[in-house]
């Protein structure tokens, strides 16, 4: 393996960073997560799961973090694509072996093995990292009701997935969930740690682009006044509520320029 082949492999793990999830796109769900997201929180799932042993745990999690590293490559291909499962399966496939020739012999047959279990579902790693899979998309549905504020309005992935989960001890933390979202409990969501990154959703589109005519320097000195007075209060904002504050801050600071 050369370095530039090295770099290329790791480029298209960045790639998973920035390709966003197909079905909360066509659903017009604010902000979506990227492939690299779901993958990551599985993997934290896996070193959760109870009654396994150290080298099932670890198995789990290689799983979860190979399992869709193929749409890095053709992209999260849907059935609304139009494309049949075993053309699907055909591309990424043939997308794994060419990223696992990227490195070296060892570790690229490890992984392409570990996409192939995986798809193969014959192994108990393969159906435990399964139904985590559904649940990660459970759980990250549910949030995005709580986060735009509209309660049940991705309801048919529950209804489409919820039976299909097999494992006994992914079943019980899918109850919790149901539990959790059909209650009156108001589960208030973990606030933003970091404002600055928020930021970017505010003073930028979707291609990158400044919004405004200010320079951003100034924005930036008003924004840190906001974080410093923020955490000085233990702010516990939403991440709605915040968002709209700082929206709110860069208009005020843009009036006064004009």
């Amino acid at each position: 393996m050369s370095g530039d082949d090295l770099l290329k492999f790791l480029l298209y793990v960045g790639q998973a960073k920035r390709t966003l999830r197909t079905g909360w796109v066509l659903r017009g769900v604010e902000r979506v997560e990227s492939i690299a997201d779901h993958m990551y929180r599985m993997a934290v799932m896996s070193l959760l799961l109870p009654t396994i042993s150290e080298q099932s745990t670890v198995r789990c999690m290689k799983l979860a973090l190979v399992h869709d590293l193929a749409e890095s490559v053709v992209g999260d291909l849907t059935e609304f694509d139009g494309i049949p499962k075993s053309e699907k399966h055909r591309r990424e496939s043939e997308s794994m072996f060419y990223l696992t020739r990227l490195l070296p012999i060892d570790v690229g047959r490890e992984i392409f093995s570990l996409f192939n279990e995986y798809v193969d579902q014959k192994t108990n790693e393969a159906n435990l990292v399964k139904d985590l899979d559904i649940f990660d998309m459970l759980v990250q549905a549910y949030e995005y009701e709580k986060i735009q504020g509209e309660n049940g309005f991705l309801e048919e992935f529950f209804q489409s997935s919820v039976s299909k989960v097999k494992t006994d001890i992914v079943k019980k933390w899918l109850e919790q969930l149901i539990q959790c979202r059909s209650s009156t409990k108001q589960f208030q969501l973990p606030s933003d740690s970091n404002l600055n990154t928020m930021l970017k959703y505010v003073l930028y589109d979707s291609q990158g682009t400044y919004l405004y005519k200010l320079p951003v320097s100034d924005i930036r000195e008003k924004v840190n006044d906001f974080i410093s007075s923020s955490k000085s209060q233990n702010d516990n904002s939403s991440s709605i509520d915040t968002t709209q504050r700082l929206t709110n801050l860069v208009k005020d600071v843009e009036d006064q320029y004009d």
